[in-house]
């Protein structure tokens, strides 16, 4: 199984927002508005992108990031039942419409996520390195 780290989140929108890890609390961090944010944690490790391949592992096993004023809410996982593809969820919810093509692989991999918020259409990109 690949492993499959978030580097940074560049927050694209009018809203500061809250990142929040249900693997490991050391992880939560601000994400400022108009600002790429290292995403380290307190221990400097980086995020690990959970693995969930379904609902029922959801509540256990994803990234949350909202935006402080409660405007938008952007959910994501690493599906590994799907060789490690990314998805996302325009909720605190398990979704399977927004895959984020080219994520899967075997290979270890870091990433950057971009959140962006144009015109009131949550679009949620991503850059592999």
């Amino acid at each position: 199984m690949a492993n499959q780290q978030m580097y940074a989140i560049a927050n694209c929108t009018g809203s500061d927002a809250n990142l929040t890890s249900t693997v490991s609390s050391s992880d939560n961090c601000s994400i400022p508005a108009g600002v790429i944010t290292h995403t380290g944690g307190s221990d400097g490790d980086y995020i690990r992108v959970p693995d969930c391949s379904g609902s029922e592992w959801y509540p256990e096993q994803h990234i949350l990031v909202q935006a402080a004023d409660g405007s938008w809410t952007v959910s994501f996982w690493s599906n590994d039942q799907r060789d490690g593809l990314l998805y996302w969820s325009p909720s605190d919810n398990y979704y399977e419409g927004n895959p984020l093509p080219g994520s899967n692989g075997s290979s270890n991999w870091y990433s950057t996520l971009l959140i962006s918020n144009c015109n009131g259409s949550l679009q949620v990109g991503w850059a592999r390195f």
